[in-house]
């Protein structure tokens, strides 16, 4: 067990030790700042000797040690001046440079001036405040204490020279290592608080800056447009769906009034209180229907307002989607009670044709009960097959081959008709993903569709097959077309509706399967409007592309 506690501590990473870290700027330029005070300090005092100011003070002086301390300090001053523009030696081994080289000086600049009593020691505080601003409270108490030390030791070499001993010095000397101590203590702890203040601040702005990158990223995939606008209308955030909405006039810094003069007039009344906060507003550069909600972000009447903006179709078609999913799943459950029954019944059916001989009436009712018998049991084929697709097996489909190897297929499924299918423009390099099976379902219940209706129309229709690209995204698209009577406008919206159908004899489920399908391959089945005949396209998912590589299914018998 103790083994065990031990290999885990020795995985956890060690804390981190207090000025351990590389220096920082801000260290540097403390120090940097005391190689002006020492000459400013030097330029004073010999400026204040050579003026006679304050004579009294300056006849104790001894000159030769003045001079030779004022030159030692100029010097010293350059060099750790030139140190700490390199930065070479590191920052604590400078510090303590620092501290050596102001108690030398100083101290030397005591004992000319006659020893403690002069006051010249006072001039050692800045120095040591700078050097404990820049290292740990040990390293801090350990040059308050050589300060001290030189203090004493100046004013003992003063003493010693004038044969003069005299305890108050001492005394004094005495107070001014504790103040040495207390400015280092105080400096110390100050500058312990700012770096734990600047590391919480920088981990904090670290933080907002990580929840402000994702929070943008979050606005920008969103399907549904962001904006904000200020208090003066103005737009100050747009994300990638307002700007599609919205299209090119919506820019930031414009008024919300020039980018949508419908949203203009919607926030002002919003803003009035004289309207709901989700509107349906038309007039977009888009030309889509906009459902707009509008939501404060504060109080006030300067507050900015968030603006939530959707494509009206795009829910619309998202509720019908919702709807028939449920539709789909009632009829599922209703199909699978009518299986068990009808299965009888149609069993009931031809045993009483094969039992008796039918004749007139009789024979013609039975056979309505077998037709329509069967027409229902397709229906419930075909909704159980919608509720139970199976797994989907995709894989990389070369176009243009797979579908001359469907089209023959086909072709061979329906010896006894004419059922003329043409590669218009596929070419050959086009490359999809998509489950074989289902791809050979949906277009066989697509020509199946055209050459039934033509049929019905007493005339042959024709079916191009055109593959292209999106010029959105590069998506592969695939168009099944033909020239047949096309369908009517009013229609558009219904044909993928299930159980709706213009024929007697159809199920209405030929193309809410086919679209089914498509999408349970990440593919879309859409009707596209044209002039004459019908056009039905497959926008294939975005892992297919124009690039022929491998994995090529023949078409399923």
């Amino acid at each position: 067990m103790s083994e065990r506690l031990s290999a885990h501590r020795a995985r956890q990473p060690a804390a981190p030790r207090p000025f351990t870290e590389p220096a920082r700027l801000e260290d540097w330029r403390i120090l940097a700042v005391l190689g002006p005070y020492r000459l400013l300090l030097v330029a004073t005092l010999l400026s204040l000797y050579r003026s006679g100011f304050a004579p009294e003070f300056f006849q104790r002086l001894s000159a030769p040690a003045f001079y030779y301390g004022c030159l030692v300090y100029v010097i010293f001053a350059l060099v750790l001046l030139l140190l700490g523009a390199y930065r070479r030696p590191g920052l604590r081994i400078q510090a303590h440079l620092h501290c050596l080289a102001d108690t030398l000086t100083i101290g030397t600049l005591v004992y000319a001036a006659g020893g403690i009593g002069s006051g010249l020691g006072i001039l050692l505080v800045p120095p040591v405040i700078g050097c404990s601003l820049v290292l740990s409270p040990r390293l801090a108490a350990v040059q308050a204490a050589v300060a001290t030390l030189g203090m004493f030791a100046a004013e003992t070499a003063q003493q010693l020279n004038t044969h003069a001993w005299d305890s108050s010095d001492y005394s004094q000397t005495g107070l001014l290592g504790l103040m040495f101590f207390a400015s280092s203590l105080v400096a110390n702890l100050v500058a312990q608080r700012a770096r734990r203040s600047e590391a919480v601040a920088e981990r904090v702005g670290s933080e907002f800056m990580n929840l402000s990158r994702l929070s943008e990223s979050i606005i920008e995939s969103m399907q549904t447009g962001v904006l904000v606008i200020d208090a003066e209308d103005r737009v100050r955030l747009a994300n990638t769906a307002a700007r599609r909405l919205l299209g090119d006039a919506l820019t930031p810094g414009t008024t919300a009034a020039r980018t949508m003069p419908a949203l203009g007039e919607a926030l002002t009344a919003w803003r009035a209180g004289r309207d709901d906060a989700s509107l349906l507003l038309s007039g977009a550069r888009s030309g889509r229907e906009l459902t707009v909600r509008f939501t404060p972000l504060g109080w006030g009447a300067q507050t900015q307002v968030l603006v939530l903006l959707d494509d009206a179709a795009h829910l619309r078609e998202q509720a019908q989607q919702m709807k028939l999913a449920a539709l789909g799943r009632l009829s599922a459950s209703i199909a699978h009670e009518i299986r068990n029954p009808l299965s009888a019944i149609l069993q009931a059916g031809q045993l009483l044709s094969e039992a008796a001989e039918m004749r007139g009436e009789n024979a013609r009712l039975l056979e309505m009960i077998q037709r329509h018998g069967a027409r229902i049991e397709r229906i419930v084929r075909d909704v159980l097959d919608l509720s139970r697709p199976g797994p989907s097996q995709r894989m990389n489909l070369r176009l243009r081959e797979w579908l001359i190897r469907t089209v023959a297929f086909y072709h061979e499924s329906h010896p006894h008709t004419v059922r003329p299918i043409e590669l218009d423009d596929v070419p050959g390099n086009v490359e999809v993903r998509f489950d074989p099976q289902h791809l050979q379902q949906v277009l066989f219940n697509l020509w199946d569709n055209s050459f039934e209706h033509g049929a019905r129309i007493g005339r042959t229709v024709n079916v191009r097959l055109r593959a292209s690209h999106s010029a959105e995204d590069g998506a592969v698209l695939l168009d099944v077309i033909d020239d047949g009577a096309g369908i009517p406008a009013e229609l558009h919206e219904r044909i993928f509706e299930p159980f709706f159908t213009t024929h007697t004899g159809g199920t209405g489920l030929g193309l809410f399967l086919c679209r089914e399908l498509c999408e349970y391959n990440q593919a879309r089945l859409s009707h596209v409007a044209s002039a004459t005949g019908a056009t039905f396209r497959i926008r294939f998912g975005p892992t297919s592309n124009a690039t022929v590589s491998r994995g090529h299914a023949p078409p399923s018998p």
